[in-house]
């Protein structure tokens, strides 16, 4: 049987429809290379997020502050009752421990966010130059060989900590727009929202995954404690760049396994074929109203997100009292559920616009309401739980969880304004939204810095009950 030349099957099929009208091209069904490339999107997402929030986790069984400066006759104010006051464990499996304040763990935390943020735009621009592939795989290389090290460089000095966090936020910066310079080239226009938002829920695994597993690895003697959550998850992220530098291509017209049909169910409505030798329209981006209206709304919403992906670790261990293995597994609650929203939200937003029940402009405004709206609902109501466990709990779950449904709102709402810039309009948002991760943690740790007054346990005891009573008349 004569083999099938795969490249003159696709230019017959391409000559066919030169203009890519939309409805001579059939839906391309069952799995193909597209839906490959989104799966280890996904992983890579997660790798992402797993390399940036481990400290997050590992930082409080790293810090020995707090504990070193506590007194046994008092309790601290604004703080919980709980098991871990009248704990007896020791931690003599963790080898280290550094005498780090609030405001130097807060500096330590978003030192990363510092290179993050100088990256974003040109990131967008070397992965129009050079390919998104390369850009996003070395990416997430670099910052995985740098993470292996991290526990070694620690014990160097703090400066040598920071300056590492920081050369890892560079080589991340540039990640996010690279792939979405690439699911600009890959994604159909009805799934537009469905496979960029799947691939991007990876990033909400990440934390799931990470947060209750370092909280376990910094509780055990598994290499040393705290530095083995550095150690598995660099070591992960590196197994993960061999798969996705053999098997992810630059664009469909550069894929070896590609069917013919497939290929031109892409091409059709992506940008693959619009986006050559085409200048990148500076003045129009920065004119465009609809661009800074999602600058703003990233900027506003990442602001809350990278204080609770960043501090509330320490919040949960220092204030409500919970252990580190417990911590990080309540920290992964709303990133669960930030992630089930993510999904759930890309696969109704693409229904409704595929039945034409709603505009996509209708689309991206309503679910850019539902993610908002709740988690500014819920932030107040936090503090005003006291040391109702379980209302914290909860409020935190649901406000933070239901950012989710932003992806399917003000996330992809760049493919719609212009998915043949999408590199340069994505480092543009994520430029933005990223600036709260270089100021909230400092932010946090500024007004907490030896904020701990010692006062007597009863008076406190007193106040969490005045606030909870206040609570629960609201509720």
């Amino acid at each position: 049987m004569p083999s099938i030349n795969r490249t003159d099957e696709t230019s017959k099929l391409l000559k066919t429809s030169t203009q890519y009208r939309r409805r001579d091209v059939q839906p391309h069904k069952g799995y193909g290379a597209r839906h490959t490339f989104t799966i280890l999107s996904f992983i890579g997402y997660f790798h992402l997020y797993a390399l940036r929030f481990n400290l997050s986790v590992a930082i409080v069984a790293m810090a020995n502050y707090t504990d070193t400066k506590s007194d046994q006759n008092y309790t601290e104010s604004g703080v919980c009752p709980g098991p871990a006051l009248n704990s007896s464990k020791t931690t003599t499996n963790q080898a280290v421990k550094f005498d780090w304040d609030e405001r130097t763990q807060g500096l330590i935390l978003s030192s990363f966010f510092y290179g993050y943020v100088a990256t974003q735009i040109p990131g967008g621009y070397l992965a129009t130059k050079f390919g998104g592939k390369r850009i996003f795989g070395y990416g997430v290389l670099i910052t995985a060989i740098l993470t292996l090290v991290t526990p070694v460089v620690a014990r160097v000095g703090t400066w040598a900590l920071i300056l590492i966090r920081i050369i890892e936020g560079l080589a991340e910066g540039m990640t996010f727009p690279a792939i979405s310079e690439m699911q600009g080239k890959w994604t159909p226009e009805m799934e537009r929202t469905t496979l960029p938002m799947i691939a991007s829920s990876g990033a909400a695994f990440g934390n799931v995954i990470v947060l209750p597993v370092a909280g376990y690895l910094c509780d055990t003697d598994f290499l040393g404690g705290w530095p083995s959550v550095f150690y598995i998850f660099g070591g992960s992220a590196i197994i993960w760049f061999l798969f996705w530098h053999c098997l992810i291509f630059e664009t469909p017209s550069d894929h070896t396994r590609i069917s013919a049909v497939e290929r031109l169910y892409i091409e059709s409505t992506a940008s693959v074929k619009r986006a050559t030798a085409c200048q990148t329209p500076w003045k129009a981006i920065l004119t465009s109203t609809a661009m800074w209206a999602i600058i703003v709304t990233n900027f506003m919403q990442a602001w809350g997100s990278y204080i609770t992906n960043t501090t509330l670790p320490t919040y949960m261990n220092k204030i409500q009292k919970f252990d580190i293995t417990k911590d990080g597994l309540l920290m992964a609650l709303p990133m669960l559920m930030s992630m089930f929203t993510n999904i759930l939200g890309s696969l109704l937003a693409d229904f409704l616009r595929r039945k034409r029940y709603l505009s996509t402009v209708t689309v991206r405004k309503l679910f850019n309401t539902l993610g908002l709206v709740p988690a500014a609902l819920c932030l107040p109501f936090i503090y005003m739980a006291g040391c109702e466990h379980v209302y914290v709990v909860a409020l935190i779950v649901v406000g933070n969880g239901m950012l989710g449904f932003l992806g399917a709102g003000v996330t992809v709402n760049l493919f719609d304004i212009g998915y043949n810039y999408s590199g340069i309009l994505m480092g543009l948002a994520n430029f933005s939204s990223n600036l709260p991760g270089v100021m909230s943690p400092y932010f946090v740790g500024l007004l907490t810095n030896n904020n701990v007054k010692k006062s007597p346990g009863t008076c406190n005891r007193k106040k969490q009950r005045n606030l909870t009573s206040q609570f629960r008349n609201l509720l």
